[in-house]
C-alpha cells in the first residue's frame, strides 16, 4: 500500500513564494496547510488554492499549528521577520525538516542586493536557532509568478543546501514532484549563503530583461 504523500506547511504562506509553492505541492498531491500571524489571512490563501485547483487540499492555521499539523515545514517569511517568527515556534516545529526559502534581500532603487547577515545565512541563522530542526536551503530562485499560473509549465534547477544527508534527501525529492524541475545537491548549509545571494542578481537579472528567469545548470548528468 503506498504511503500518502507527507502534509506541507509553509510558515509565511500567504505572500507570492509562499503561496505558489504550495500551489504547486497541492497540485502535486500533497495537503498543505498555510501559515500565518492571522489565520483569516492563512485561511483566504489556502481558499485560494483550492479554488484554482478545485480540490480541498489546502487549509490554513496560525504559523504553530501549521507546523504542527505537517510533516515538513517551508520557512517563507521575509528575513526581517524571521527571528520574532521562529522564536515563537521552536516547540512546534521540534524535529522537523525545516526548507528555508528565505533571501535576505534590500531593495535600494528599486535595485536588489544582497545583505550580508550576522550568522552567515538565513538558512544558518535558523538552524541555530532551532538546534533540533533539520535545516535545508532551497527554492530560491523559482519565480513566484510562475509558480502561481499553474497552466505554465515550470522548468530549470533547484539547487538543495543541507548538513543532514536524510532532510536534504527529502528536499530534493519533493523537487521531483513538481514537473520538469530538477533537484541538483549544492553541498552543506554553509553554503547557502551563496544561494541567499544569487537571488538578487537573477532578480536584477529579471527586472533589466523583463523577463522571471531561474537556474539551469548545463553539463549536468541528472
Amino acid at each position: 500500500m503506498t504511503a500518502p504523500p507527507p502534509t506541507l506547511g509553509f510558515i509565511g504562506g500567504t505572500g507570492p513564494e509562499g503561496q505558489g509553492l504550495a500551489l504547486r505541492f497541492a497540485q502535486a498531491g500533497h495537503p498543505v496547510v498555510i501559515g500565518s500571524r492571522s489565520q483569516e489571512r492563512a485561511q483566504t490563501a489556502a481558499h485560494t488554492i483550492n479554488q484554482k485547483l478545485g480540490g480541498n487540499l489546502a487549509s490554513g492555521q496560525e504559523n504553530a499549528q501549521a507546523a504542527e499539523a505537517a510533516t515538513i515545514v517551508f520557512l517563507v517569511v521575509p528575513y526581517e521577520g524571521q527571528r520574532d517568527t521562529l522564536a515563537t515556534l521552536e516547540g512546534a516545529i521540534g524535529d522537523r525538516i525545516l526548507v528555508s526559502a528565505v533571501a535576505p534581500l534590500s531593495f535600494e532603487g528599486g535595485r536588489p542586493r544582497a545583505v550580508l547577515v550576522p550568522g552567515g545565512s538565513a538558512a544558518l541563522e535558523a538552524q541555530a536557532q532551532l538546534p533540533r530542526a533539520r535545516v535545508t536551503a532551497a527554492f530560491h530562485h523559482l519565480s513566484a509568478r510562475h509558480l502561481a499560473a499553474i497552466d505554465h509549465p515550470l522548468e530549470g534547477d533547484v539547487l538543495v543546501c543541507g548538513d543532514d544527508a536524510e532532510a536534504k534527501q527529502s528536499t530534493m525529492a519533493l523537487v521531483s514532484e513538481v514537473a520538469a524541475l530538477r533537484p541538483v545537491d549544492a553541498g552543506g548549509l554553509e553554503y547557502a549563503w551563496q544561494l541567499e545571494a544569487l537571488t538578487a542578481l537573477i532578480l536584477g537579472i529579471n527586472r533589466r530583461y523583463k523577463v522571471n528567469a531561474g537556474v539551469q545548470l548545463v553539463g549536468l548528468k541528472s
